[in-house]
């Protein structure tokens, strides 16, 4: 594994969750925009060595990440804050309900998403930590850490994406550091992602469905999109 996953899980009295893990069978990597170029993009940009991941779902958009590394022979890790419990319509709707994979009423999707890593071949640079984001966030700040990048894809909803943003922001590095994420096209998210900047006094940046943020003293948005397609 990389040193500074290493010494992320050394901080957090961890073992390797993939150590010993045995592999499902007939799992499949998907997901909704993990694939992105986006990704990659942001990666050869801000050159970070810790990336949080604020929802991880089957793990597309870590593994997008954690192979770009990985191919840049890069020392860095993907941290990924997730429940692996599902949101409000994977309970309701019953056309997600089998996302889920319950057993005994308890998903069990999560061993996808471990799965799915180590079928990639990424595991040494991705930590999953299954906790509430809000949770997530307060375990990592007790790390003094601080990340190069966040991607923030967890709840959708107008109030879980405004938390997510107040939370995880006093995480990013202020030096250039990068906090993006997509469905700018959802109001929840954009409004959200407007409101924030409007109270901090900060910019934004959109390109396609997906939306940035840059942190600076002073703040100054450089993220150049002419070369990259966005979804």
């Amino acid at each position: 594994m990389t040193s500074i996953k290493e010494e992320i899980l050394s901080a957090l009295n961890l073992e390797d969750p993939f150590k010993g893990f045995e592999k499902k069978e007939g799992v499949q990597l998907w997901g909704w925009n993990g694939d992105s170029p986006i990704f990659p993009y942001l990666i050869d940009q801000v050159k970070p060595k810790v990336i949080i991941e604020v929802g991880s779902w089957m793990g597309q958009s870590a593994c997008t990440m954690g192979k770009h590394l990985k191919e840049k022979n890069m020392d860095a890790a993907v941290i990924c804050i997730d429940t692996w419990l599902g949101s409000k319509e994977h309970w309701t709707d019953m056309n997600f309900r089998n996302f889920l994979e319950l057993q005994n009423g308890y998903p069990q999707f999560y061993k996808n998403f471990l799965t799915n890593v180590m079928n990639q071949e990424v595991q040494d640079y991705i930590i999953p930590i299954p906790l509430p984001s809000s949770i997530g966030c307060e375990l990592l700040k007790d790390l003094n850490l601080k990340a190069d990048m966040i991607y923030v894809d967890g709840s959708h909803s107008y109030k879980d994406v405004l938390d997510d943003l107040n939370n995880y922001w006093e995480l990013l590095n202020a030096q250039g550091g990068i906090i993006f994420g997509d469905d700018w096209p959802w109001d929840s998210v954009s409004s959200a992602v407007k409101d924030f900047c409007k109270a901090k006094n900060i910019n934004f940046q959109v390109g396609g469905i997906n939306w940035i943020i840059q942190r600076k003293d002073p703040v100054v948005i450089n993220t150049d999109f002419s070369n990259v397609k966005l979804i």
